[in-house]
């Protein structure tokens, strides 16, 4: 059954080469684009982790006049007022 069909496969491929030459470069263009398409997203995945894990490790996020926890009998995010003056540094 099988050299059957790949007598009939290959027969088919030399009754009309253009077309034949044409669907295996269009299966392989398909391939390399999917390969290339995959590579790219995972490599800017890595890049996009290590650079927010470069980040994180040194930065402090501050929002002026509020708060992100719960303190004492505020809420969180509710806005908060100093009365002392003092410097900053």
């Amino acid at each position: 059954m099988f050299p059957e069909i790949f007598k009939e496969a290959w027969a088919a491929l030399g009754r009309n080469p253009l077309r034949s030459l044409l669907t295996m470069s269009g299966i392989s263009w398909g391939i390399v684009a999917v390969t290339l398409l995959l590579s790219y997203g995972s490599g800017f995945r890595n890049v996009l982790m290590y650079t927010f894990e470069v980040f994180g490790k040194g930065a402090v996020v501050c929002w002026p006049g509020t708060t992100s926890e719960q303190a004492e009998a505020n809420a969180p995010a509710k806005p908060c007022v100093s009365n002392k003056k003092t410097p900053i540094g």
